[in-house]
Formats: structure tokens, C-alpha cells, sequence
């Protein structure tokens, strides 16, 4: 019978799922139901099938079941669908689903350690509360995060898989995006009746957080333009594909928040430099077509697109995206950090100054939140000096665990185009922690992702294959050789 997760990965049933997930991002603008019921059947359907396949293809059905449904969060989040859909589904998912996955594999890598190391030293600083004022809810919001990186580095390392499967599962990433920028469309009003200001646009991004949705439709901006790169087709259709980056480019730009839409443009240029380095032979060898006479459309179209976009804005896009506020223009307040960062760097410095007095373990998750002077009661938006404040010492520790993730996978990718990508989803999540802490499924998600193993490409003949119809190097019509 058939798989449901392959299903959708299937080139010739790209258009029908495009439309699926279309139709799921329009019903969820006005009612959340069809979504959830979509949600449970698909999801209990994907379980019945870890029977039907042999054991030892469960651990990476295990991970395509993590990425596409944890991909839900944001679109559950926005239709209002919780508890059905609980508002941090994403963790949930993979606080669960990560150590299953780990008990199917039994194959524990020695970077999976990493993750394990992790979760061991965030335990100390839930102990204890130096404010009193902690609740269940304030560990759940703080903790999770970081409990889910540790999870999805231990168990994505322990997975082996082709250099194929890491960009099917592009797929399964942005599906579900896709009906995210659908509703996000619906919900916002008129342009000519959204007032745009120098600060986040809630009415843009869907009545929602504009942060956290714009981290999101960041991420879809950076599959759709690196599949575009690639040839490979997210709807079936090439032209359909530039159509929704742009949509995703424009409706992200329209939410203000710059973290998420950043964050995705240095991934971009982070595959694009390493797809610049691939030989003829490389490009050859591995179904490729040659990315580089796709760059100048995707950058004139980009262009086009942020243009137009600040024009609707009347011109309010491009000094916000230069740290202006209303305060700075007027000339009432000083342009500096803080104000380019919307207070982040004020409410860091205030971080550091709870790590120097509690040094050893901080202060306790979710204590920072209530101890800070100047900015009480605000929720940390950079995990780093979270971090710092509420776990101390081993917080630095966690950290710098975190950027040697970045090295051994740099380190160990195969070759080039797996580097890249492993790379670029590695900067993607770890980015999204300086303007959204752990907020979203993405920081872990990606993070996790990036730590697979790329195996490596038999030894072929050297001979290059010609060129034929480019549709034919479509990488999902016609697959990588086995790596």
C-alpha cells in the first residue's frame, strides 16, 4: 500500500499536493477544523505505516514523519487551533518522536553525544528559581527549545541517508508553509488600509506574532529559491514555484520583522557559494543542471519584489530594514543598537549582568524573565544570553557545543553540494535563536537536519553524462545516484 509521506514526495503528485495544502491554508483562515482533521488522519496513517516497511528504512520515516508534521506548528498556531493542535506542537513532536526514532535506529553516532551532553546540562538550572516566580508554564516556554536541540541533534546524527533524500525532504518542509502563507494572504487587509509604521505589522502576518511568522515564511523563502536554484519542482510546475517565492518574499517583507527574512538570505548565499564551487563534472555527475543562469532571474525577481513592496510601504520597508524608528526620524531618540535591534541588545546586557552575579548555574530557567531591571517581564528573544543568565556556566558550555555542531558538520559532509546545504540549514536555525530564542520548531528542526550523514557516492566512471532536456535533471524525476 502506499506510503504517505513518499506519496508527497512523488514528482508526478506535486500539483495535487500543492492544491491540498492550499486548500488547507484557506479553510484554516476561517475555521481550524478541516486542518486538525487532516492532521490526525494523516499522521495516524504515517504511523500504521512504519509496519508496512522493513526496520530498517523506520528511522527515516521516523524523521520525514518529524519535519513534515512538526511543519504544522505555525499553521496551527495561526488558525487558533489549540489544544487540538497544541501551540508548541513542533516540540511536542519532537521531544517524542526523536527518542523513538533513536530506539528504531539503535545506531548512536559519537556527535549524537553532543546532543545528549545538552540535555544532561540544561537539568541543573531547572532545580532551582532565584526570583520565586517561575511557573510550569514558564519552564515548558524556556525549556523546550532546548531539550528539542538536544533530542534532534542525537537522533538526526544517528540517520544515514542519500544526498536525494536530504532535498526530497525540502518537500516536507515547506508544504506546510505553504498553507501558512495562504491563510497569512486571506487574513491581511487591504494594503491601502494597513497603516505601516516602523515597527512589526501584526495585520500582515496574519493576526499573529509578525516575528514568529516571519521566521517562518523565511524558511519557505529559502526552500522554494534553493529548489528553484536546483530545478526541482515544490508544485510540479516551474513557474508556479517562482510565483510562491515571491509571495513568500513579499507577504515575509510585509511582516516587518527582519530577523527571519535575513536569516534566510544569508542561507541562500550560503548554497549559492558553495553550488558555485561544483565542477561540470560534479554538476554532471549528480543530475545538476547549472544553477548560475538562474541567479540573475531569481536576483532581478527578488529585487523587483522587495521594490514593490516598499513602495506599498511607502517607502517605510527600507528604513525599517535600516533601524529606523519613528523616535530616530523625528530626531527625539539616538539611532544605536538597541534601537536597531528593537531593545534585544539592552535586554542581552541585562543578561550578562544576571550571569556575573549568578556565574555558576544562573538563575534558573525562566527566572531572567522576572529578575531583569529594565526590561521585567519580557520574554528572552536571544537564546544565547538566555543561556547565560538562567543555566550560568553551563549555558556557555551548551553554546559552544552548538558552533562545533557547525564544524563537524562542515567537516564531514561528503561533498560540495551536500556541505552547502547541510550548512545553509545549520545557519538558518542557529540565526533564527538571535531574534526568536526557541520559540519555533525551526531552530531544533533545522539544526537536527543539519546533523544527518550524507553517504558517500559509489565510484562511477568519470566519463560526464551529456546534457539532455532539462526537465530530465529535475532531481526528484530523475534521481542522484545512491550516495
Amino acid at each position: 500500500m502506499e506510503i504517505f509521506l513518499s506519496s508527497i514526495k512523488k514528482q508526478k503528485l506535486s500539483f495535487f499536493w500543492f492544491c491540498v495544502h492550499a486548500v488547507l491554508g484557506i479553510s484554516a483562515a476561517f475555521t481550524p477544523y478541516p486542518m486538525i482533521l487532516f492532521f490526525y488522519v494523516a499522521l495516524g496513517y504515517s504511523f500504521i505505516n512504519l509496519f508496512w516497511i522493513h526496520s530498517r528504512q523506520r528511522p527515516r520515516l521516523i524523521a520525514e514523519i518529524i519535519i513534515y508534521f512538526a511543519s504544522f506548528e505555525a499553521l496551527g498556531r495561526l488558525a487558533g487551533s489549540d489544544p487540538f493542535l497544541p501551540y508548541e506542537l513542533g516540540k511536542y513532536i519532537l521531544l517524542f518522536l526523536c527518542p523513538l526514532g533513536l530506539i528504531l535506529s539503535r545506531n548512536y553516532s559519537w556527535k549524537g553525544i553532543i546532543g545528549l551532553v545538552v540535555l544532561l546540562l540544561s537539568i541543573p538550572a531547572v532545580i532551582f528559581d532565584e526570583s520565586g516566580l517561575v511557573t510550569f508554564n514558564d519552564l515548558k516556554f524556556n525549556l523546550l527549545g532546548l531539550l528539542n536541540i538536544g533530542v534532534a541533534i542525537w537522533f538526526f546524527s544517528s540517520l544515514n541517508i542519500s544526498l536525494k533524500h536530504l532535498i526530497n525532504w525540502s518537500k516536507l518542509i515547506v508544504l506546510p508553509i505553504i498553507s501558512v502563507l495562504i491563510l497569512t494572504i486571506i487574513r491581511t487587509p487591504d494594503l491601502d488600509e494597513v497603516e505601516f509604521s516602523l515597527g512589526a505589522n501584526f495585520a500582515t502576518a496574519g493576526g499573529f506574532g509578525s516575528n514568529q511568522v516571519s521566521t517562518i515564511l523565511g524558511l519557505g523563502v529559502f526552500i522554494m529559491a534553493i529548489c528553484w536554484l536546483l530545478n526541482y519542482r515544490v508544485t510540479g510546475f516551474k513557474s508556479l514555484d517562482l510565483v510562491i517565492l515571491c509571495l513568500f518574499t513579499g507577504q515575509g517583507l510585509l511582516t516587518f520583522s527582519r530577523g527571519g527574512m535575513i536569516g534566510a538570505f544569508i542561507a541562500i548565499v550560503v548554497v549559492m557559494y558553495y553550488l558555485g564551487k561544483l565542477s561540470q563534472q560534479e554538476r554532471h555527475r549528480l543530475g545538476i543542471p547549472n544553477f548560475k543562469k538562474y541567479i540573475l532571474p531569481v536576483t532581478i525577481v527578488l529585487i523587483v519584489v522587495m521594490s514593490v513592496a516598499n513602495m506599498v510601504t511607502g517607502g517605510m520597508l527600507l528604513l525599517r530594514y535600516m533601524g529606523e524608528t519613528q523616535g530616530t526620524l523625528s530626531g527625539s531618540a539616538e539611532k544605536n543598537l538597541n534601537k536597531i535591534t528593537t531593545n534585544r541588545s539592552d535586554i542581552f546586557l541585562e543578561d550578562v549582568d544576571l550571569f556575573l552575579e549568578y556565574p555558576m548555574l544562573g538563575v534558573g530557567v525562566g527566572a531572567s524573565t522576572y529578575l531583569r531591571q529594565e526590561y521585567k517581564n519580557y520574554a528572552p528573544h536571544v537564546e544565547l544570553s538566555r543561556l547565560i543568565a538562567e543555566h550560568g556556566f553551563l549555558g556557555i558550555v551548551i553554546f559552544s557545543l552548538f558552533i562545533l555542531i557547525y564544524f563537524l558538520n562542515r567537516n564531514q559532509a561528503p561533498d560540495t553540494i551536500s556541505k552547502g546545504l547541510l550548512i545553509a540549514f545549520y545557519f538558518l536555525g542557529f540565526l533564527a535563536t538571535f531574534h526568536s530564542a526557541t520559540r519555533t520548531y525551526i531552530t531544533p528542526l533545522l539544526m537536527g537536519v543539519s546533523c544527518v550523514v550524507i553517504g558517500q557516492s559509489s565510484k562511477k566512471s568519470n566519463k560526464p553524462r551529456p546534457h539532455s532536456d532539462p526537465s530530465k535533471l529535475v532531481l526528484a524525476q530523475k534521481p542522484l545516484k545512491q550516495l
